[in-house]
């Protein structure tokens, strides 16, 4: 995944032509990178020594660019939401519900695809990380969000159902198939769009 840490603006630059802040700012940028390239690999906790040695600067530039590992985290998690968010918004959304229902998933199916690994870290780093655990509500809040958007008859299921539609839809449960239960992701869009429209 190609993700894009901020850089300084060039009006911010000429405060400082001896060239810190820009030093300043290409090491913050490689943290941010180094951490985004080991959570993609599978390294899902990175380690400040882990990010230092990545980013080929000392641990003690790490802490100077940001108070503690949560700050990286949190950072970290905006640029990779900006960076993946298209595979989760847009598509044509009209059509019956059974066509609905189906393009939903398979957006859904993609987007967690994309994301899985930067998603899974979240997942471990919530319980003990209260900005992540933040984040993690949010995103939650958004994918339900464009689920209800894709299917606005959910809206009008009863309330178990209703929640049964989002757990079906989440990505624990497609994370479940595909990795647990080795289910290709074609089969885990199909089984998934069947079971969510048995609730109407």
């Amino acid at each position: 995944m190609t993700i894009t840490a901020p850089t300084a603006s060039t009006d911010d630059l000429n405060l400082k032509p001896d060239g810190r802040l820009l030093r300043s700012e290409r090491s913050r940028h490689l943290i941010v990178e180094a951490m985004i390239e080991l959570i993609d690999e599978g390294v899902l906790t990175p380690t400040a020594q882990q990010v230092a040695k990545r980013a080929n600067v000392g641990i003690r530039s790490v802490f100077r660019h940001f108070d503690d590992m949560d700050s990286i985290f949190e950072t970290t998690n905006e640029l990779v939401y900006q960076n993946v968010k298209h595979h989760f918004t847009g598509g044509d959304r009209s059509g019956a519900l059974h066509t609905r229902v189906v393009h939903a998933v398979e957006q859904l199916a993609n987007g967690y695809e994309a994301a899985k690994n930067f998603m899974l870290s979240g997942r471990i780093r919530m319980w003990n990380t209260p900005v992540i655990e933040k984040n993690y509500g949010l995103n939650q809040a958004r994918l339900r969000k464009e689920l209800e958007d894709w299917i606005p008859e959910i809206l009008n299921l009863d309330p178990q159902d209703r929640e049964s539609a989002y757990a079906l839809s989440s990505f624990d449960y497609w994370y479940r198939l595909t990795d647990h239960q080795k289910v290709s992701q074609e089969g885990t869009i199909s089984l998934i769009s069947k079971q969510i429209q048995q609730l109407f």
